[in-house]
C-alpha cells in the first residue's frame, strides 16, 4: 500500500476511518493498535524513523510497518469503522524531509566518483551514509559537499512517481539498492541534476524541491567499517541548530580563556602544557610524601596489626609508592585515594591468603569492583563514605587471628 504521506510529503492532516483497533504491547507497555484506511504517518522504514503525530487528538507512540499496513500504537481505544482525523509533528517530519532529501544528495554526488551508496541512517543528532570504499580523502568530501551545494542552490525539483507493480517499463532504468530483491516497487524518486535524470527506489518522505534542504554539512571525520567508508552529514535546520551550539560554545570559551575565537587553540594548547608541568610536579611530591608517610609508619611506636592511609588527592601512583615503601613490613595495609564521600580507588596489600579474604569484602563495602595479583586487590571505589566500614574489616580480621594464635 502507498501511503498519504508518500504520495505528498508536505500533507499534515488528514481524515479516514480505523479498519481496527486491537490490544497490544511496545516496549513492554500496554497499547493499542490501530490500523487505518490510509494515513499521514510515515511508518518506520528504509533508514527513516517513523513520524509522530494525533488520531483524534490521541497522542500517536510509534507508527511501524507490518507486511503492507501501517500500525499506529495508541494508549487509548479508538471504535472501529469511526472516521478520525490524523495530525502529524510537522516539525520533526519536515527535518525528516531535509535529511532524508540530503542523503539522496550524497548518493548523486558521490556516485559521480563510482562510489555505491550501500546503507543509510537517519540519526537523532547526525544522519550518515554508508560508500562501498575504502576510505575518503578530505579532497573527495570537500567535492562531495560542493557538488550537493550547486544541485541545490539550481533549484532542482524532486519528482515522486508512484507504480503499482516493478514490471512497469519505466522502472528498468531505475537504480535499486536492493537489485533482485525488490518484490514490489510502490514509490520512487527522480532528482534532476546537472548531468541528467538521476533515479533511485525510495519510499521515504522527501522535499519538492532540493533548495527547501537549505544547507549540507559533511563531517570531516569518516568511520571505516567493514567493506566501506561511514560519512556523517547534517541537513537543513540541523545545520543552523549545530551552528547556534557552536557560536554559545565559542562565546563561552572566549569568556573563559579570555582571548578571540582565532586564538583559542594557541590559548588552549598553552593551558594542556602548564597543565602537564603541574601534574608531574605533581605526582613527584606524591611519590614523595608516600615515602615519608611510609617512613613514618615503620618507625612508629605503636603496634599495630595492619596500617590505613587516606589521601584525598591522591592517585594510583601515590598508593603504588606508599605499599611498595611497606611491602618489607608483614602488616596488612588499606590505602584509599578520592574525595571522603565521593568515587575513588582503593588498594589492599599484604599476606596473599588475607588479601583473597578481605579484598572481595571492602569492594563489597564500597559498591564497587575490584581485581587480585600477587599479593594486593585494588579497584574502584563508587562510594567512600563508607571508609569507616572498610577500616573495620582489616581489624575484625587481623584481631580473630591474633586470638587464635
Amino acid at each position: 500500500m502507498v501511503f498519504a504521506c508518500q504520495k505528498d510529503s508536505f500533507l499534515r492532516a488528514l481524515k479516514t476511518k480505523v479498519i481496527s483497533c486491537k490490544p497490544g504491547k511496545i516496549n513492554g507497555k500496554e497499547v493499542f493498535e490501530v490500523v487505518l484506511e490510509d494515513t499521514v504517518l510515515f511508518p518506520e522504514g528504509g533508514g527513516q524513523p517513523d513520524d509522530r503525530g494525533t488520531i483524534n487528538g490521541i497522542e500517536v507512540l510509534r507508527v511501524l510497518r507490518r507486511g503492507a499496513t501501517a500500525i499506529h500504537y495508541v494508549c487509548e481505544e479508538i471504535p472501529e469503522g469511526s472516521e478520525v482525523d490524523l495530525a502529524i509533528d510537522w516539525s520533526r517530519r519536515f527535518d525528516h524531509m531535509q535529511q532524508h532529501s540530503g542523503k539522496h544528495l550524497h548518493m548523486i554526488s558521490s556516485l559521480l566518483f563510482g562510489y555505491e551508496t550501500t546503507s543509510w541512517e537517519l540519526g537523532k543528532l547526525r544522519s550518515h551514509i554508508e560508500l562501498k570504499c575504502k576510505k575518503l580523502s578530505a579532497e573527495e568530501i570537500e567535492w562531495i559537499e560542493q557538488t550537493a551545494y550547486q544541485i541545490i542552490r539550481d533549484n532542482t525539483p524532486v519528482n515522486v512517481h508512484v507504480h503499482p507493480s516493478a514490471a512497469c517499463p519505466e522502472l528498468q532504468n531505475v537504480s535499486l539498492h536492493k537489485q533482485g530483491k525488490v518484490k514490489k516497487i510502490v514509490v520512487f524518486c527522480s532528482f534532476f541534476n546537472m548531468s541528467g535524470i538521476d533515479r533511485n527506489m525510495c519510499c521515504g518522505t522527501h522535499v519538492s524541491n532540493l533548495s527547501q534542504v537549505q544547507v549540507i554539512k559533511l563531517f570531516p571525520e569518516t568511520e571505516s567499517m567493514r567493506g566501506g567508508t561511514r560519512l556523517f552529514f547534517l541537513a537543513g535546520d540541523r545545520v543552523l541548530k549545530y551552528l547556534g551550539k557552536a557560536l554559545d560554545n565559542e562565546r563561552a570559551l572566549t569568556r573563559m580563556l579570555s582571548v578571540g575565537p582565532d586564538d583559542h587553540p594557541s590559548a588552549v594548547d598553552r593551558i594542556q602544557n602548564s597543565l602537564k608541568s603541574v601534574n608531574k610536579v605533581t605526582k613527584s611530591q606524591l611519590r614523595e610524601l608516600a615515602q615519608l608517610e611510609a617512613y613514618q609508619l615503620q618507625s612508629s611506636s605503636e603496634t599495630k596489626t595492619y596500617f590505613y592511609i587516606h589521601r584525598e588527592n591522591g592517585d594510583m601512583d601515590y598508593m603504588n609508592a606508599l605499599v611498595n615503601e611497606l611491602s618489607k613490613q608483614p602488616r596488612l595495609v588499606l590505602v584509599t585515594v578520592g574525595p571522603d564521600k565521593g568515587p575513588g580507588q582503593f588498594l589492599l596489600f599484604g599476606d596473599e591468603k588475607q588479601v583473597s579474604q578481605i579484598g572481595p569484602k571492602i569492594a563489597a563495602v564500597f559498591e564497587g569492583k575490584g581485581g587480585r595479583k600477587k599479593g594486593r586487590y585494588q579497584g574502584k571505589a563508587n562510594t567512600l563514605k563508607t571508609r569507616s566500614s572498610a577500616e573495620d574489616l582489616p581489624k575484625e580480621f587481623t584481631s580473630i587471628l591474633v586470638n587464635e594464635s
